[in-house]
């Protein structure tokens, strides 16, 4: 097939290059498709025309006949292979689909000897999300180091793309915290780094450097929300010990820095209380569902003394109906009255209640037996086993963890970093490389 030449070239390559102009001011023009398939008849060897439709039906919403036309495309194993063979890579990333974009980030470093620091990125950044986290963030590492030996003006991009993977696939706050203060050593005015730092700073007990760089993030931009909570828990660190009413070691006992990481994610994620509750109320167990009380209201479960969004949720669950949770434990939920009796009964009579200081334990009852056993929210917001005769055992990282839990075993979705992949989405590109306009 010849190609074409003179005007006709010319012709053709005005209508290629507005169909992607298109595509960079609206993805959904309806004149994309229209002017990429006026190119294709009359050039049908212009084949990144067709990466070009995909990336359009997918910006519709249609990512079935996205996936299909990237398909067929590889088929061809052409010119445009390779650039098909990362588009389709990034699609299934954006669907959630980590194992897949594992796959097809190994065959771009397989097809592309000198697959740059992006493709080792993206490959590493699948890796930590569907296959080993470990392995993930230190090939994720390995993609920095790539990016300053052979694109140093990339490396400030790949830093701070390292540390919104960090983020985005539950990193412990301690590698994230290193990761997000190098990327804005290089790069100031990363605010969602800096938000997300001036968390991890929290979880290791430095709040005044949270409070100075959450200000910093507040001056730039006074209606960000997150780093708003933010700057309420740092001041909720600073003000006893400022009072001098607590000291940071009675923070580390309360498990505060435990409990601001997990506000962080519950916010950016959407992971939260209410959230899970949610999410989980639709997908209740029949048997279940109907051992459950009605909702408190607002009022009455905010004076109770238990969770007030749980008893919002609602207000216990019948006794004797402990294991309907299906997660093999004989604990239902307490109600707000259940709670209040009990905790009279511990003011009335704390002897007989050895294990439960209200002064200085800091806890929340949520679930019982009804043979002497709780589920209670203890130090760190961990959801912890309490009974007579025996040490407190941890039984999930929280309340909201034990929940997100009960939602998957029911077949829902996880919106937790590093969890399942399923309605994540991978973070923003800080420059990575972009499809070629053939």
């Amino acid at each position: 097939m010849s190609d074409p030449v003179g005007a006709e070239r010319e012709a053709i390559e005005h209508d290629r290059d507005l169909a992607w102009e298109l595509f960079d001011f609206q993805p959904e023009h309806p004149r994309i498709p229209e002017l990429a398939m006026s190119v294709l008849a009359r050039a049908p060897q212009f084949t990144g025309m067709i990466i070009l439709l995909s990336m359009h039906r997918q910006a519709c919403g249609d990512v079935d006949e996205a996936r299909r036309l990237l398909r067929e495309l590889l088929g061809r194993r052409d010119r445009q292979f390779l650039g098909a063979l990362r588009r389709l890579r990034d699609l299934e990333g954006s669907e959630g689909d980590f194992a897949e974009a594992m796959r097809l980030g190994e065959l771009v470093l397989r097809e592309d000897p000198e697959a740059d620091w992006f493709d080792h990125m993206d490959h590493a950044a699948a890796v930590a999300m569907a296959a080993d986290p470990q392995r993930g963030w230190a090939l994720i590492d390995d993609a920095v180091e790539l990016a300053g030996r052979t694109a140093p003006e990339a490396y400030a991009g790949a830093l701070g793309l390292r540390a919104l993977h960090f983020l985005s696939t539950g990193t412990p706050p301690g590698r994230f915290l290193v990761a997000a203060q190098q990327a804005i050593e290089a790069d100031p005015s990363e605010t969602t780094l800096s938000t997300a730092l001036a968390f991890a700073y929290l979880y290791d007990y430095r709040p005044q450097e949270a409070l100075e760089l959450l200000a910093r993030v507040l001056r730039e931009d006074p209606m960000d929300e997150v780093a708003q909570g933010g700057m309420v828990v740092a001041r909720a660190f600073l003000d006893p010990i400022e009072r001098g009413v607590g000291t940071m070691d009675d923070l580390r006992r309360a498990g505060m820095g435990e409990i601001a990481w997990r506000i962080l994610r519950d916010k950016v994620f959407e992971a939260g209380l209410r959230e899970a509750l949610a999410a989980l109320e639709p997908l209740l167990p029949e048997e279940l569902a109907a051992s459950l009380r009605p909702p408190l209201d607002l009022d009455a479960a905010s004076a109770s003394g238990g969770d007030d969004k749980v008893l919002a949720w609602h207000d216990g669950q019948l006794p004797g109906t402990g294991g309907r949770w299906g997660d093999g434990s004989p604990f239902r939920l307490m109600s707000g009255a259940e709670i209040g009796e009990m905790d009279e009964a511990i003011e009335r009579d704390p002897e007989a209640w050895p294990q439960w200081d209200a002064e200085r334990d800091y806890y929340t009852q949520l679930f019982t037996d009804d043979a002497g056993a709780y589920l209670i929210e203890g130090s760190g917001g961990r959801l912890v086993r309490r009974s007579a005769g025996r040490d407190d055992e941890e039984v999930a990282a929280s309340l909201t963890d034990w929940l997100w839990d009960r939602v998957v075993a029911y077949g829902g979705d996880d919106p937790r970093p590093g969890r399942s992949a399923t309605g994540s989405t991978p973070p923003e590109s800080p420059g990575g490389p972009s499809v070629q306009r053939p």
